[in-house]
């Protein structure tokens, strides 16, 4: 009796072995699958079940919950922004005012010579994330920029025309102090789209051209009308095109979103100067991040672009061996005399 007990015993232990295993097993095999598929690290594949299991592209695929999520964060964006708890900076930051707009900057000392102003993505409704934040440390921290990174007004309470006449203030200011040659605009997602339409902007204005133009994951069409991006979208872990539309009318406001001021695709890119595209090959916004990256091109400004295959939305912001070779990249450019 005793050693039936025993193997009853050794039956039921190996089965909860072989349960907790499974995970384990599941996800060793479908890293080696990305791996042979896309060439991505086991990080990056865990980055992106991560956004997979997290709800944000559900939520953004409802129409109820998004329309909810957009109001509760109007509450939130009116209030003074607050680090991420666990975010330690390696440079120097300054939390200031620019024209009443909440504004952090990273890394002003005497011997800067050059600036980077950067503006954050999230939809058009939210703040920076804590990968936001380490990854412009780690800019301002390996070049002589100061890093000037404007909270600008968001969607559903403010628009387009809000934003940009405080970051024509903040661009003209920028450039009295070190010139438009020594300045880098950049941005992401969204904030991509923001400093591509606001350099289209310029030749308007009167006011020259940044030295570069950077863009990682930009969302360059407010209405995503690329046919393209259906397919697109299926591969994405975090961002549903549905969801994006409607925070894109908000911010357009009065405008068709595929209008020219708030969809830089659309608009004059010959005025452009020393423009660099990242993009992931599993996002909703990469079609029309290399259809800009082209047009540029074909119209003999430089433009360069770097395609991060199998990577998803903002691949240069998170912690993940492919980053490494798209923030050296950056680097290297901010760095250039």
């Amino acid at each position: 009796m005793a050693d039936g007990k025993s193997k009853v015993s050794n039956t039921a232990t190996k089965a909860l072995i072989a349960a907790a295993a499974a995970p384990a097993v599941l996800f060793g095999a479908v890293t080696a699958i990305n791996r042979i598929a896309f060439r991505r690290s086991n990080i990056a594949s865990a980055s992106e079940v991560y956004h997979r299991v997290n709800g944000n592209k559900k939520r953004m695929a409802n129409p109820v919950e998004w329309d909810n999520y957009i109001l509760e964060r109007s509450d939130v964006n009116d209030a003074r922004y607050t680090m991420p708890a666990l975010m330690t900076f390696k440079v120097s930051i300054e939390d200031t005012d620019f024209e009443g707009m909440q504004t952090f900057i990273l890394n002003r000392r005497a011997i800067n010579d050059r600036a980077v102003i950067y503006l954050h993505g999230r939809t058009l409704v939210d703040q920076p994330t804590i990968y936001h934040w380490k990854f412009l440390d780690t800019i301002a921290r390996r070049t002589r920029a100061e890093v000037i990174v404007p909270l600008y007004p968001l969607a559903p309470d403010h628009t387009h025309e809000e934003a940009e006449a405080l970051i024509e203030k903040l661009y003209r200011a920028t450039a009295d102090k070190y010139g438009a040659d020594n300045i880098t605009i950049m941005g992401d997602s969204s904030g991509a789209g923001i400093a591509a339409s606001f350099c289209q902007s310029l030749p308007a204005k009167g006011l020259a051209q940044p030295k570069h133009l950077i863009l990682v994951s930009p969302w360059v069409d407010l209405s995503l009308k690329n046919p393209d991006v259906t397919h697109f979208e299926g591969a994405d872990p975090m961002l549903s095109a549905s969801g994006l539309r409607k925070s894109g009318k908000l911010w357009a406001a009065d405008l068709d979103p595929a209008d020219a001021r708030v969809s830089p695709i659309n608009g004059d890119v010959t005025c452009l100067r020393n423009v660099m595209v990242f993009t992931g090959t599993r996002e909703v916004l990469h079609p029309d991040a290399v259809l800009f990256h082209q047009r540029v091109h074909a119209c003999g400004n430089h433009s360069e672009l770097v395609v991060g295959t199998g990577l998803h939305n903002n691949f240069p912001l998170y912690p993940i061996p492919e980053a490494n070779r798209a923030v050296e990249k950056i680097i290297l450019a901010i760095s250039m005399d």
